[in-house]
């Protein structure tokens, strides 16, 4: 079962995208800050993490040069989303970004995307 974790610190967010990205196929798994998510992704080890980039503790940019540069997590895809507009996903090593607003079907299909295409 593939796994996918969701981070943002705005819970109501997090709810819609656990609805929107339960197909019954994945397990879902949810942080409400970097640091948090970082415990999770050593632990469980997700396929694919969904991030907030402007979070409390640690923001979605440190969490993903974190996961790029642990040599055990970082074939894991990091998706950013972030309303900023001048923000370079690539920067830190995200493999994608989707700016907020978002339109949910753009989450899941590159959520699916990256999905498809991890071990």
């Amino acid at each position: 079962m593939k796994k996918i974790l969701i981070v943002d610190d705005e819970a109501q967010l997090v709810e819609l995208l656990l609805m929107v990205l339960d197909d019954g196929q994945s397990e879902l798994l949810c942080a409400y800050d970097g640091e948090e998510a970082l415990e999770l992704v050593r632990r469980e080890r997700p396929h694919v993490i969904l991030s907030d980039v402007m979070m409390p503790r640690l923001n979605g940019q440190d969490l993903c040069r974190q996961i790029k540069a642990d040599s055990e997590l970082v074939h894991i895809p990091v998706i950013l989303m972030s309303a900023m507009h001048r923000l370079d996903a690539s920067e830190c090593g995200a493999e994608e970004l989707i700016r907020k607003p978002f339109d949910i079907m753009t989450v899941r299909e590159t959520v699916s995307r990256l999905l498809s295409n991890a071990a």
